[in-house]
């Protein structure tokens, strides 16, 4: 996944960016994120000055791989406790629709547990690939505007 962005703001003592971004016109239908905005920001180690453009960059691997993680997981704990809730209920639904909640619930608690163990990982962090001290063309970037 390849984000084009500009710097707004920089921390020379902890060398991190503040880069600011148009979001894709997927995301203004989505609203997952919980933002009612088209723009984002994200903040990322880097060498710049405000100002510069950037084009951050995440391995396709790994943004499909945390999308699965952050989809599939608690669908499939939700089900597993919906469906174990219904079989040890004696087919009771109340205590069915508890269990799959109770699912949803271990699924997010993996998710966390997950988000901590790889957070700050080089293979799952956002990086700087190129700067730049002007607006580039889309062409230039080589990533079809993304």
């Amino acid at each position: 996944m390849i984000k084009f962005g500009q710097v707004t703001a920089y921390d020379e003592h902890r060398r991190t960016a503040t880069i600011s971004y148009i979001r894709p016109d997927a995301c203004e239908k989505c609203r997952g994120c919980g933002s009612m905005s088209q723009t984002g920001s994200i903040t990322l180690k880097a060498e710049c000055k405000v100002g510069d453009w950037v084009k951050v960059e995440l391995p396709d691997g790994r943004f499909l791989s945390a999308t699965v993680m952050a989809y599939a997981v608690p669908l499939v704990t939700f089900l597993a406790g919906l469906l174990l809730g219904y079989q040890l209920s004696g087919q009771n639904e109340l205590i069915a629709l508890l269990a799959s909640l109770g699912g949803l619930g271990a699924g997010v608690v993996c998710i966390r547990l997950c988000e901590k163990h790889i957070s700050g990982k080089p293979e799952w962090t956002p990086r700087i690939t190129q700067t730049y001290d002007h607006k580039p063309d889309i062409g230039d970037l080589g990533c079809g505007g993304e």
